[in-house]
């Protein structure tokens, strides 16, 4: 029995380093796993933001465009009024050169019926009756005035049929002219109203990922509410007390105005930043989230107490973990690619009860 005893043993010894090496094997095998999971993950919150990126430039780009076509339309559309005023304007001329039409037509035809006897009684009987050069000279000069007054209404007639000739080629040269511009004005609105659908498109597609972030949003800030932390800072230090006096998350311009009664509906402020700039908490407390959020990229939260949290998203970089208590001012992580802004970036949120409150009404005058 002994010796049976002593050759488990000797077993046992001999295979302890093998079983702690395989061990060894299996626990870095999963860190190994770990770790390509957290890369995967991070590879697709990345390609989610540029995703985002991308969506909120076509969208800022269709505007862009939307704006130039109204500019466009508006210009196409004076032109087209003033083609057809010059339209009206030749119609009223060429009722004002056919009233003269009528007029030297009547004037013509009493010159000739006043000529054309006289024309063949002369012709008859030449100089009958004539009894004196003073008697031809004059009745040679007053044919010769009725001779000029009809050749002068002849050539009023011709030039007034070359006016109206003209008028009429250029009425129907600005039909043409009208018929084209309005063809390219509704071209013009065409492609507007194409745009116009494609914004609402992809703004619809934003609202959805929106809802869905801050249902995402309620859903984590309620979780955490329902654990009921009690932070060592909530001796002394209550949130309530502090309004108007939080420094900014970040220095930097804003882009993006608290305006929760907005289509879409913007619940906090963004800022435009610096490539890497430090975000810092505004207030003590503990980060209860420090994971991506659909619709806001890498997002950190912070449990303030007594239901207040601040919220910062758009992170490229966290130094942070969950769980941690943090001070005042204390860095959180760095700004990433904002789609608001276009470039690197904060959005910024503070809540109470799970609610959006404005941010401005609680930090210092920037």
């Amino acid at each position: 029995m002994t010796r049976l005893l002593h050759a488990l043993l000797c077993l046992c010894l001999a295979w302890t380093p093998v079983l702690a090496e395989e061990a060894g094997q299996s626990l870095h095998e999963s860190l190994q796993q770990e770790h390509r999971r957290a890369d995967q993950r991070e590879q697709e919150v990345r390609k989610l933001t540029e995703q985002a990126g991308k969506l909120s430039t076509s969208i800022s780009g269709i505007e862009r465009e939307m704006a130039d076509l109204l500019k466009r339309i508006a210009t196409q559309e004076t032109e087209l009024n003033s083609i057809r005023q010059s339209e009206r304007a030749a119609r009223e001329d060429h009722y004002a050169l056919e009233e003269e039409k009528q007029r030297i037509s009547r004037e013509l035809a009493g010159l000739i019926r006043s000529l054309w006897p006289v024309h063949l009684q002369s012709a008859r009987s030449r100089f009958a009756g004539v009894d004196s050069w003073a008697e031809f000279d004059r009745r040679k000069n007053w044919l010769a005035d009725i001779y000029e007054a009809t050749r002068a209404r002849f050539e009023e007639a011709r030039i007034n049929a070359e006016r109206i000739a003209r008028n009429l080629e250029r009425q129907r040269t600005l039909e043409q002219e009208a018929e084209a511009q309005l063809a390219r004005v509704n071209e013009t609105k065409d492609r507007l109203l194409d745009r116009q659908h494609s914004l609402r498109r992809n703004l619809r597609a934003v609202t959805r990922q929106r809802e869905d972030a801050e249902t995402e949003l309620t859903a984590i800030l309620s979780s955490i509410e329902s654990l009921k932390y009690q932070l060592q800072s909530q001796k002394t230090k209550r949130f309530d007390l502090y309004k108007r006096t939080l420094p900014w998350p970040v220095r930097g311009r804003l882009v993006a105005d608290y305006a929760p009664g907005a289509n879409p509906p913007v619940r906090g402020l963004g800022l435009g930043a610096q490539e890497a700039d430090t975000v810092r908490s505004v207030f003590w407390g503990k980060v209860v989230h420090n994971d991506t959020l659909r619709g806001f990229g890498h997002v950190v939260i912070v449990y303030h107490g007594h239901d207040y949290y601040s919220l910062y998203a758009y992170l490229s970089d966290t130094h942070v973990s969950t769980g941690q208590e943090v001070e005042k001012d204390e860095p959180l992580g760095v700004v990433g690619y904002y789609p608001a802004a276009d470039g690197p970036g904060l959005y910024f949120e503070l809540r109470f009860h799970q609610k959006p409150i404005n941010p401005k009404v609680w930090l210092t005058s920037p």
